[in-house]
């Protein structure tokens, strides 16, 4: 058995730890907590980021029925400054309550909170669709 020296130790510890920081890295994504989930959604829903919140919604999933077309016409009011206020897991279902701003017409931005409810589907949490 021959043993191979390395040339450059520093490369090599670095080229280890960047290994190690992408493997963490996906980790975070995948499995990702509830709340910062839902936080996620809602915050990709004030800046009308239509592909992140598309791919977070439970209808979105295959065999889900929902398309990026169909989702586009039925995104509904604009929104500001939501937050993650509770989240309350039962099995494979949650309700999240979040308080934030929504734009109503003539009325401006009114304050708002609400409980809507998310599935755990492949060990990922979803927005749970309503239909339209």
């Amino acid at each position: 058995m021959q043993i191979q020296q390395i040339r450059n130790p520093l490369k090599f510890v670095a080229t280890i730890l960047g290994i190690t920081l992408v493997g963490l890295a996906s980790a975070v994504i995948a499995g990702e907590p509830l709340e910062q989930r839902a936080q996620r959604y809602w915050t990709a829903r004030a800046v009308n980021d239509l592909q992140t919140v598309y791919s977070l919604e439970s209808a979105a999933l295959p065999g889900g029925g929902l398309t990026p077309d169909q989702y586009q016409r039925v995104k509904g009011l604009p929104v500001r400054d939501v937050k993650v206020l509770e989240t309350v897991v039962e099995g494979d279902r949650a309700k999240v309550k979040i308080q934030g701003q929504v734009a109503v017409g003539a009325l401006g931005w009114v304050s708002q909170s609400l409980t809507e409810e998310w599935v755990l589907v492949n060990d990922e949490w979803y927005h749970l669709t309503l239909k339209p």
